[in-house]
């Protein structure tokens, strides 16, 4: 009688794809390093946009990417500075960033992103420090007041009171009041772009309006709209909408903060006012000198290019650059030892055109 030996072999179960895992279709001219970092330390995590703005405020960091970001280096001195507001009345706080030297100093006014509900002086810290030290510019980096408790339209006369109060404390601040650029990143794109029509209003020089994957357009994101080519011109948005790291959700998440819960009034604002929605901006012409940096794994993308192509056909200097593999913040993930390469691209490249707007020369 013949005995057959058979030997149980473990089967090991597949590996579960985490919650927010990159889809397949979105692979194909992805930044491997972001697919790496992405996977391996943000596809489980929980997005801002996943839970109430004050389970957010309990926890900032529990709900959001920072693994890949930076503190940023040491620069000669930094002050935080109370000014006054005008739209409600009140004080927001600005942090000054000086480079050693005498001055008077050229000056960047930075106005940083979180969708006008989110974000603070920490957010963009580690790039204002290398603005100030590798530009040899002051920045002034804005803490405007935040939605909902105080909604559209208070952070973008925040921001413009900030730009009139730094110019009207030129000597105070030791800055050149010819020499200023604004700028910011996705909502503080948007407040940027609206600002730099402001100032050509009210003959307000600029040497460069700084625009960083900005929202100029996000009237898809009403949520008593269908997503289709009728509603929303950009690709991008079709491309990207379901991104895990920035979907069309996480956009009206912000919008609902921002502008308010009921369908109607956000209609009504983004389809009618400009400031809100800049592409539809009465006049384009005599505009400050603009730089737009996209993207391409962004929704945003389209609707901030599309911007620029507006103020160029109006005659306006206009320069653009989509930075390829890479998603919507991109530019925030610049640890040194785990950043993404675009990132230190992205800082050299904004060091390079703020010492040329206004020292007239490239970086050596």
């Amino acid at each position: 009688m013949t005995i057959t030996s058979t030997t149980a072999i473990a089967i090991e179960p597949k590996p579960q794809k985490a919650r927010l895992s990159i889809p397949k279709k979105l692979l194909r001219g992805l930044d491997p390093e972001w697919v790496g970092l992405w996977e391996t330390h943000g596809s489980s995590m929980v997005r801002a946009d996943e839970v109430s703005i004050e389970e957010y405020r309990k926890n900032p960091a529990k709900y959001s990417f920072t693994y890949p970001t930076f503190a940023g280096p040491s620069v000669f001195h930094v002050e935080d500075l109370e000014i006054p507001v005008s739209h409600p009345a009140g004080e927001i706080t600005i942090r000054v960033y000086t480079p050693e030297g005498l001055g008077p100093f050229p000056v960047h006014l930075n106005f940083h992103g979180g969708g006008w509900v989110l974000g603070n002086l920490n957010s963009e810290a580690a790039w204002c420090r290398h603005m100030c030290n590798k530009a040899q510019i002051k920045v002034i980096d804005v803490d405007y007041r935040l939605a909902p408790d105080f909604p559209y339209p208070t952070s973008i006369y925040d921001s413009w009171d900030a730009v009139k109060w730094t110019i009207a404390n030129a000597a105070k601040l030791n800055i050149n009041p010819l020499s200023i650029s604004i700028g910011g990143l996705s909502a503080g794109g948007h407040m940027s772009a609206v600002m730099a029509h402001f100032a050509r209003d009210e003959e307000v020089d600029l040497k460069l309006q700084l625009l960083i994957v900005p929202a100029t357009d996000m009237r898809y994101c009403l949520r008593n709209r269908t997503l289709n080519r009728a509603t929303c011109p950009y690709e991008s948005v079709f491309l990207y909408h379901d991104a895990p790291w920035g979907p069309l959700a996480r956009e009206q998440w912000f919008l609902q903060h921002w502008l308010g819960d009921d369908n109607d009034k956000q209609e009504k604002i983004l389809t009618q006012d400009w400031i809100c929605t800049p592409v539809l901006a009465p006049s384009f012409e005599n505009l400050a000198r603009a730089h737009i940096i996209t993207a391409e794994f962004d929704l945003e993308r389209d609707e901030g290019e599309f911007y620029g192509a507006l103020m160029r056909e109006a005659g306006n200097e206009v320069t653009i650059k989509r930075y390829t593999g890479v998603p919507h913040a991109f530019g925030q993930y610049n640890h040194p030892d785990r950043g993404l390469s675009q990132s230190f691209a992205y800082i050299e490249d904004t060091c390079k055109i703020l010492r040329e707007v206004h020292f007239g020369k490239a970086t050596e």
